[in-house]
């Protein structure tokens, strides 16, 4: 499976998230504490605090790359303030676009749809929305070229019959166009109407899987 957060992305977004604390602290005279920024990012699309402490260590570190504070010259007492979070829930901090993609995709791989990602976040609403992430990046068709993913318009021939191939497996040798229009609701697979748009009918559809099954055994 795709991994969405490949390493060449890390600088950039680290030095995204330096611009945005240093934005934020123009209108602030004094350092902003952890437990505020964190307010923040439950109401706006900023990376969540978590996030920023996986990334920088903790917040103050993040505020002496941003050159907002010298950590040096604070005492253990005053960064201890400055780090401090709210610890209310547990799902108070929602997900960065970047882990509510990585976590879809590792959930329900690498064909993602308005429709199926606001599925899986109904269940997980730490993720980003739909509509924060075309904020990000503009629109629906941009996010995805950006994360090097598809929508299920875009299934390739391999695709569709590796798709059947599962729900073969998953209900058995007999299985109907009935049943694959079930399966593939359920499971984000290729509809069946593009199963059939692609292979001229189901039954040429089944002959295809069932040649390379033949060829696999």
């Amino acid at each position: 499976m795709k991994e969405t957060t490949p390493t060449s992305t890390s600088i950039t977004t680290n030095e995204k998230i330096i611009r945005l604390i240093q934005g934020l602290h123009q209108l602030h005279i004094a350092p902003m504490k952890a437990a505020h920024y964190q307010k923040l990012a439950r109401y706006l699309p900023y990376p969540s605090l978590t996030e920023i402490e996986r990334r920088f260590g903790s917040w103050t570190r993040l505020l002496e790359q941003a050159g907002i504070i010298r950590t040096s010259e604070l005492s253990t007492e005053k960064r201890a303030v400055l780090d401090r979070s709210k610890t209310d829930s547990a799902n108070s901090d929602r997900w960065s676009v970047d882990d509510s993609i990585a976590f879809y995709v590792k959930t329900c791989g690498s064909r993602m749809t308005i429709r199926s990602y606001s599925e899986l976040r109904a269940n997980y609403p730490q993720m980003m929305s739909a509509n924060t992430i075309i904020r990000h990046h503009g629109t629906w068709k941009q996010a995805l070229a950006h994360f090097q993913l598809s929508s299920s318009g875009l299934y390739s021939n391999e695709d569709c019959l590796n798709a059947l191939r599962e729900a073969y497996d998953a209900i058995g040798p007999t299985i109907t166009s009935q049943e694959y229009v079930r399966y593939s609701r359920t499971h984000q697979a290729p509809s069946l109407t593009l199963l059939i748009e692609r292979f001229s009918s189901w039954r040429e559809a089944l002959r295809l899987l069932e040649e390379t099954l033949d060829t696999k055994g």
